[in-house]
């Protein structure tokens, strides 16, 4: 009997993910109970330094407010995942390479005299209603939507393994961008370790390095239509005052998501700090409490359920493929 080494394959990695989804949907378990059993504090009078779980409405000023990449909606935060479409012998999926954030995160209030501050690295974002979505061949990326090309360049720096390259059609590549959005004033749940806002020292205007307002530079210059954007004159080039004035703005878009004056308004109520800690659970969502936790149940039980399902299924594949059985 002829081994089919491409199935082969493919069985062995279903085979690991069926173990991995079976631990995961413990793991998700898990983040139900302590849901179920951290009470909701307000902000004001919660315990810090333990698990805290707060809901509040999200703080942003109005010009201070982002534009959503793909949706084009006007938000306080937005988050792009980058996906990758790979393909095997007899099926294809989209792999996530990459993701950002359109800056570190944002205040919440409650309207118990206090605010946290939501710090969103690592944490577990999960959105009520459909993701936002755009699908492109890498051969095509000159025609991709001027506000996505934009985000991607303002961000350049916070991007790892996807280049905005263009490519001939031979060699193209397709991506998938996925964008999820909070709005200003919108409800947010938020489960976490708090830290005190006490420990948080009084925020200094920021400034870029050197370095950093050379990268910012670079990426006007690598980018056409950032470039066409600050070429005041239409001569088709920056000169060197298009090019810091361009940069310039940019660099104060990127630092600036709250007033000077705001921040001196929030800092001092700051009772709260959420990031991410190892060992803790991790949560931002805009559903409630208890849809959230129906839908993390139901997820746990498919993979305690369909990991050993499909486990079992790929060893009896394994077996019967080396003839085994």
């Amino acid at each position: 009997m002829q081994v089919d080494m491409n199935s082969t394959f493919g069985a062995a990695i279903g085979f690991g993910a069926g173990i991995y989804w079976f631990f995961q949907g413990f793991r998700d378990l898990k983040v139900r109970r302590t849901m179920e059993n951290v009470p909701t504090s307000k902000i004001m009078t919660g315990a810090v330094g333990s698990d805290v779980e707060i809901k509040g409405s999200i703080i942003c000023e109005a010009d201070k407010l982002v534009t959503a990449p793909i949706s084009r909606s006007s938000c306080a935060f937005y988050s792009i995942e980058i996906q990758e479409l790979r393909r095997k012998k007899n099926n294809t999926y989209w792999h996530t390479i990459d993701q950002y954030f359109s800056d570190e995160g944002f205040y919440v209030d409650d309207d118990s005299g206090a605010t946290a501050l939501v710090f969103v690295d690592r944490a577990r974002i999960t959105r009520k209603g459909s993701d936002n979505s755009y699908r492109i061949k890498s051969n095509n990326f000159p025609n991709m939507p001027e506000t996505l090309t934009d985000s991607l360049a303002l961000n350049k720096n916070k991007i790892r393994k996807f280049k905005l390259k263009n490519t001939s059609w031979l060699f193209s590549k397709e991506y998938k961008f996925i964008e999820w959005n909070f709005l200003a004033g919108e409800m947010v749940y938020v489960l976490g370790y708090a830290e005190s806002g006490l420990k948080l020292p009084k925020k200094k205007k920021k400034k870029l390095s050197a370095k950093d307002f050379s990268k910012v530079k670079q990426s006007i210059k690598d980018n056409p239509k950032l470039k066409a954007r600050f070429d005041l004159d239409n001569d088709g080039k920056l000169d060197f005052e298009e090019l810091q004035k361009g940069a310039k703005i940019v660099a104060d878009k990127l630092l600036q998501k709250y007033s000077r004056e705001k921040l001196d308004d929030l800092l001092p109520k700051t009772k709260m700090v959420f990031k991410y800690q190892k060992g803790h659970h991790f949560l931002i969502s805009n559903m409630k409490e208890t849809e959230l936790a129906k839908k993390i149940g139901l997820m746990s039980m498919l993979k305690m359920w369909g990991g050993p399902a499909l486990t079992i299924a790929c060893t009896v594949f394994l077996l019967f493929q080396w003839e085994i059985l």
